[in-house]
């Protein structure tokens, strides 16, 4: 088998492992070594692969680990006591990776817990409720931005909010300052 039979076996499996592996909000597994693998068989079968051919964002498998990395997350970056929020909000955690950037992105919306004081539940009003996350590999993740309903342009990479499925709410200003890509 040649080097281009090799490529048009490879790169249909690798995309059919992606689309299996989909935006899920509750599963076990973990895509993102999944993702790894196939893009480096990809990369390895094509001498001329650059970053840039990596193809478009790819939706992770939010697992219970990534969750509770991104509520220490928030928790962090909100100041907040970690055991008066309860985690993120059933079906609101999208993931996803974007191998140009070599970057993960993720969204999700968290809720206090039943004996949460008061300043812990008003400081989850609003924008406080959600927030948009960064990491770059082998990093840790990173609170960027608040939001309420879901993110306004330029929060997020415009390939993400296709790839999502994501309408702006209507709080958003009229024109973003930072469009991230």
């Amino acid at each position: 088998m040649n080097m281009e039979q090799a490529l048009r076996v490879l790169v249909p499996l690798a995309l059919g492992a992606l689309v299996l592996g989909g935006c899920s909000n509750g599963g076990h597994s973990n895509a993102r070594s999944t993702t790894t693998t196939v893009a480096s068989t990809t990369a390895s079968a094509s001498s001329t692969s650059t970053t840039a051919d990596l193809g478009p964002a790819q939706n992770q498998t939010a697992t219970a680990a990534l969750k509770s990395q991104l509520t220490a997350a928030y928790v962090a970056h909100n100041h907040l006591p970690a055991n008066e929020v309860a985690g993120t909000a059933p079906g609101s955690v999208y993931y996803a990776f974007i191998p140009s950037t070599n970057t993960y992105w993720a969204i999700a919306s968290f809720y206090p817990t039943a004996n949460s004081s008061q300043q812990t539940q008003v400081s989850m009003q609003d924008e406080g409720c959600c927030g948009v996350f960064t990491e770059t590999t082998g990093g840790s993740w990173t609170m960027v931005a608040g939001f309420l309903g879901a993110p306004c342009p330029g929060q997020i990479p415009a390939q993400l909010e296709t790839l999502w499925g994501l309408q702006y709410p209507g709080n958003c200003p009229s024109s973003s300052a930072n469009s991230t890509s």
